[in-house]
């Protein structure tokens, strides 16, 4: 029944337990062996959920919140207009704003604010934003992306299939190993994990910003994962003497250290008394990595709101066109950004002027990313803020499954080191708890590359990625004969 298919979207971690046997030692006991298959699905997102607001200061509360009134309208109808769905209010305030000064609060004014949610396909999503500013909005709350509801079901399907696979898969890697035979599936259980939507965008726009025409903001929506895990009770048949490694056996990738405990003998010095032994192995692989994440963005400073949000769309549209026509996958929006820039002397603050940033997040062939980071730069970003290197899902599962065969033959070995030296007879494996260790993935590469960074003409980055690390721990529980008294080792 071992299903060793390499399953794209697995995740790195499982957890394998066999319930130990009852106090019966008969070889024709069936045992169970608890697996527990992780699945992972991400979906590429269709919808964009944008919360944006009118915000106004004056001197009169009656001020005020007439240009909140008629901003929002005009606001309101546009999207309307542009077919937004969803649309709501979510929140209304209106608020005095004093000035302290020698202890003494001082009311100057009064804000106020209007924000409204609503919901349009994402590449509508930028345009829709752009004309709403243009209408009076001044605020943007949060941006968020989201997949349709039949989409979103399709996956939860898809990543039930892709757990049950995963602990196939495991499952077949240990008894393949231990030459084990699988019996029946005796008991399912599904456990779905939480499905959390993508991280939204955090947005900070000064009032009185309004985009030049002709100038659309790109957004590029970052897809939803979705998770859940399997667990199956799965019964076997313990193995006949003889099947444990020799202790000379050296497993390729496993670890030099490994715990070995042995059960201590109870009162009952009959011979024909099985003892445990429990012994842990340890497995370590690593995995080349093939492809690089980076995160690059487009940051500009100006006198105005307009001047900077103008020219970071700009930029942005251009450094996006040179990534799509580099093949970059996974390519998405990440943050943007538009917000003062103040000065602060002699305890008064004043505005100098404004900073926006627009980050992208893209993925390619390790030796494609230098070259395209170079291309991006030239087309207008000058922010790199990070870079990881990742192995193929495919080189991920093969080596996760590995692991846990070098791991159980690590655990073999030192068993028959142990039974070998005191000439013991060792019996059947009567429970085995895998412990899969976190996988963590290289450590990501910073970067800070100045405003106006410009490359020499010809010059690319060289790029060269690191390696993955994968490791499991087995524990076997093995059971043995005591020696006859009198046993020289």
């Amino acid at each position: 029944m071992a299903d060793t298919n390499n399953l794209t979207g697995a995740s790195e971690q499982a957890l394998v337990f066999i319930a130990p046997l009852t106090s019966s030692t008969n070889p024709n006991t069936a045992q169970i062996l608890e697996v527990t298959g992780q699945g992972e699905v991400t979906v590429p997102t269709t919808l964009t959920e944008v919360q944006l607001g009118i915000q106004v200061q004056g001197e009169t509360a009656t001020e005020v919140q007439e240009q909140v009134a008629q901003r929002s309208t005009a606001v309101v109808d546009v999207l309307q207009n542009l077919g937004a769905q969803e649309l709501q209010t979510t929140s209304i305030q209106l608020n005095p704003v004093f000035s302290f000064e020698n202890g003494t609060q001082t009311l100057t004014g009064f804000e106020g604010i209007n924000t409204l949610q609503f919901e349009l396909p994402t590449e509508q999503a930028g345009a829709a934003i752009d004309t709403a500013i243009q209408a009076g909005a001044n605020v943007i709350q949060n941006i968020s992306f989201t997949a349709s509801d039949e989409a979103l079901q399709q996956a939860r399907l898809q990543v039930l299939s892709e757990a049950v696979k995963d602990a196939q898969a495991q499952a077949g890697a240990v008894f393949n190993t231990l030459q084990l035979t699988p019996g029946e599936i005796i008991n399912i259980d599904i456990n779905s994990a939480n499905n959390p939507s993508s991280s939204p965008l955090l947005f900070n726009l000064a009032e009185d910003r309004a985009l030049a025409a002709g100038g659309t903001t790109p957004i590029i929506g970052s897809p939803e994962t979705i998770e859940a895990s399997v667990s199956l009770d799965i019964s076997y048949s313990p193995n006949s003497v003889g099947t444990l490694a020799s202790a000379t056996d050296n497993p390729t990738g496993a670890s030099e250290q490994a715990l070995v405990f042995v059960a201590p003998l109870t009162s009952s010095t009959n011979p024909n008394t099985a003892q445990i032994l429990e012994v842990t192995g340890q497995g370590e692989v690593t995995v080349p990595t093939t492809l690089t994440e980076v995160q690059l963005g487009i940051q500009v400073q100006g006198e105005t709101a307009t001047e900077v949000q103008e020219q970071v769309a700009q930029r942005s549209t251009a450094v996006v066109d040179v990534l799509q026509n580099l093949g970059a996958q996974e390519l998405q929006t990440t943050s943007i950004q538009l917000n003062p820039v103040f000065s602060f002397e002699n305890g008064t603050q004043t505005l100098t002027g404004f900073e926006g940033i627009n980050t992208l997040q893209f993925e390619l062939p390790t030796e494609q990313a230098g070259a395209a980071i170079d291309t991006a730069i030239q087309a207008g970003a000058n922010v790199i803020q990070n870079i990881s290197f990742t192995a193929s899902d495919e080189a991920l599962q093969q080596a996760r499954l590995q692991v846990l065969s070098e791991a159980v033959k690590d655990a073999q070995a030192q068993a028959g080191a142990v039974f070998n030296t005191l000439q013991l007879t060792p019996g059947e494996i009567i429970n085995i708890d895998i412990n899969s260790a976190n996988n963590p993935g290289p450590s990501p590469l910073l970067f800070n590359v100045t405003a106006d960074r410009a490359l020499a003409a010809g010059g690319t980055t060289p790029i060269i990625g690191g390696s993955q690390t994968i490791e499991a721990s087995v524990s076997l529980e093995i059971l043995y004969f005591p020696a006859p008294v009198g046993l020289s080792t």
